[in-house]
């Protein structure tokens, strides 16, 4: 049994959005703090927190399901998971032509940041890729 859109039917909706907000905006600062901790050469502590950060989005997400975000009809779940690899497998283009612009605006160090997470963003694309192979999953 799903527990899909479980907060429409109970007397706790309220208390599940709390939760889901609480972990998504908790996660997002671990994330933050990740980044940061990485500047500052602190490896031991972003590899830490980096545990963290994805078990209490993936927290978030449940709530998130609770609260009826998502698909739980197999098509339409397949359709929304390709729909995000085709913002991935979109990063050379979209995330290529936002780091142009803003080094022609002069933010290269800015620039940098947006170009360096592309090949990144590829292999999300490429994750996918493999599952959607393996499974028989049309995506193009």
């Amino acid at each position: 049994m799903t527990m899909h859109n479980y907060a429409e039917n109970s007397k706790f909706g309220d208390l599940i959005k709390k939760m889901r907000e609480g972990e998504v905006n908790g996660s997002q600062l671990y994330f933050v703090l990740i980044y940061l901790a990485r500047e500052k050469g602190y490896d031991d502590l972003a590899e830490a927190m980096l545990k963290n950060a994805c078990e209490d989005a993936i927290h978030g997400g449940m709530y998130g399901a609770m609260l009826g975000k998502g698909n739980v009809d197999d098509e339409k779940f397949w359709r929304q998971v390709v729909n995000l690899y085709k913002l991935e497998a979109g990063a050379n283009e979209s995330l290529g032509k936002m780091a142009d612009e803003v080094r022609t605006a002069g933010e290269d160090r800015l620039a940098d940041c947006i170009a360096a997470t592309i090949p990144e963003e590829n292999e999300h694309a490429a994750r996918l890729v493999r599952v959607f192979e393996a499974r028989g999953i049309a995506y193009k």
